[in-house]
């Protein structure tokens, strides 16, 4: 509906052709980023496809630039692979140095599990005339002097009325890969989930934040041709939210991009599987009041 850097389409996306190139470090529009340690990516693309599955894998690993954010995007995306939707729970988070190594064990991964997955329905006679798939691309959208913001995709299908899709965002900040955002997790004991190494916002329960986001989310649909003009109607529109003024942040964090700090929310979120994932940007002379002194160190 928005957003058109949200690759819904993923396997349009992905690189068809095995293999990796070198990547100059220049930003998404292709113009030189100018900085005093050159941040440089390898293109790594890797698939496998047979008759029950297909996957496709591509990813932007660093390469060279400075060690502590070349270690920090590397650990980033170590994490993205081993948490891909076709796992349950958190697994321990190999890391590797090798990019293609790391590519490939989630190729191997995802296929073995979306292989028995395929097997185990035919056999209990769900029909599968359809192949299970995973396709997953972790990009760097964005550089500046200040920042780089990577964007994670996946998306698949295992079985069911239809597929899953999700996208995140991480900022990092250039001179030493922090990470800024937060993490969110659930925590067993509480039965609830958590936001953990928040250093984005000053007050994530600001009501004048809040309104912020109410206005954010108001805006997804209304340039959907949706009428949420009431605050009743917009309510309407969510799933799991008792107070408009008052939704929540997303679980994936908002980051930095050209347009302002970008919220995402995945799908079922905050609005059913048809609203799709309701995203918007909130500028930055409007969002800098509420963040922290190291995150609104990063606006350009």
């Amino acid at each position: 509906m928005k957003k058109t850097y949200i690759y819904i389409l993923m396997a349009a996306l992905l690189t068809t052709a095995c293999g990796h190139r070198a990547n100059n470090g220049t930003n998404g529009d292709g113009d030189s980023t100018a900085v005093s340690t050159s941040f440089q990516t390898d293109d790594i693309s890797v698939e496998s496809e047979d008759s029950m599955t297909s996957i496709k894998v591509s990813v932007q690993w660093p390469t060279s630039g400075n060690d502590s954010l070349v270690t920090a995007i590397r650990q980033y995306v170590c994490e993205e692979l081993q948490t891909s939707l076709i796992q349950e729970g958190q697994p321990e988070i190999k890391y590797y140095d090798d990019g293609q190594e790391a590519v490939q064990a989630l190729v191997d991964t995802a296929y073995n599990e979306l292989t028995a997955s395929w097997k185990e329905a035919k056999k209990d006679g769900i029909p599968n005339d359809m192949t299970y798939s995973c396709y997953v691309k972790i990009s760097k959208l964005e550089e500046t002097d200040l920042y780089i913001t990577y964007l994670s995709n996946h998306e698949g299908f295992q079985g069911g009325a239809h597929g899953y899709a999700t996208a995140s965002y991480q900022t990092f900040r250039k001179r030493d890969g922090l990470r800024i955002g937060y993490q969110t997790k659930f925590n067993r004991e509480a039965e609830q989930f958590e936001k953990q190494n928040q250093n984005l916002f000053k007050d994530p329960q600001s009501p004048e934040l809040a309104q912020l986001i109410k206005e954010g989310v108001r805006s997804y649909f209304k340039d959907g041709e949706q009428d949420v003009a009431t605050d009743e109607a917009l309510k309407d529109m969510l799933i799991g939210v008792d107070d408009v003024n008052a939704i929540p942040l997303p679980s994936n964090a908002p980051s930095f991009t050209k347009q302002g700090l970008t919220f995402v929310y995945q799908q079922y979120e905050i609005a059913p599987y048809a609203a799709g994932m309701i995203n918007f940007d909130i500028p930055y002379d409007k969002i800098r009041p509420f963040l922290t002194p190291v995150a609104a160190d990063l606006i350009p």
